[in-house]
C-alpha cells in the first residue's frame, strides 16, 4: 500500500527503524493540502495548494507501526489523498492531526529530523522553513 509522509517519516533512518522493508518511491506531492507545524508536522485540506513529501510503499506491519507512532486514531487520523509522483497520480494513506491542534513551533530536534529526511530525498524544504518561521513569529 502507498503512504505519503511529510514529517519525520520522510527520514530514511527513522523509517528503516520503525518500518523495515518500506520502500521509498521518492519525492511526491499531496495535492489540495497545505503544510503547518502544530508542534508536529500536519497537513490540512487547501484547494489549489500542495505539500511536498515522500511516497512510501509499506506493508500491513509497517502500517501498524505507523499507527502506534502517530497515535492513531486519537492524535492523528488517516485519510486517503491524491499524490503526484512524476507524471502519475496515486491514492495514498496520509495522517492528519485530529481537529483542535493549534499552530505551534516544533522542537529543534524534531525539525532537524524532518529537514534531514527532506534533504535525503531531494524534497524542497521551503514549506518547512516557511511554516517554522510562521510558528516562531506567532509564538516565538
Amino acid at each position: 500500500m502507498l503512504y505519503f509522509a511529510y514529517g519525520m517519516n520522510t527520514n530514511p533512518k527513522e523509517m528503516a527503524y520503525r518500518c523495515p522493508g518500506a520502500q521509498s518511491l521518492g519525492h511526491a506531492r499531496l495535492v489540495d493540502h497545505s503544510f503547518r507545524f502544530a508542534q508536529h508536522a500536519d497537513v490540512e485540506p487547501c484547494d489549489n495548494s500542495y505539500v511536498d513529501g515522500v511516497l512510501w510503499d509499506i506493508n500491513e506491519d509497517n502500517l501498524r507501526a505507523l499507527d502506534v507512532l502517530e497515535g492513531y486514531p486519537h492524535y492523528y487520523h488517516r485519510v486517503v489523498g491524491s499524490v503526484v509522483l512524476g507524471s502519475r497520480t496515486f491514492h495514498a494513506l496520509v495522517y492528519r492531526m485530529q481537529p483542535g491542534h493549534q499552530i505551534c513551533e516544533p522542537s529543534s530536534s524534531y525539525y532537524n529530523l524532518v529537514t534531514q529526511g527532506y534533504r535525503a530525498h531531494g524534497v524542497p524544504t521551503d514549506q518547512l522553513e516557511h511554516s517554522y518561521n510562521f510558528s516562531t513569529t506567532i509564538f516565538g
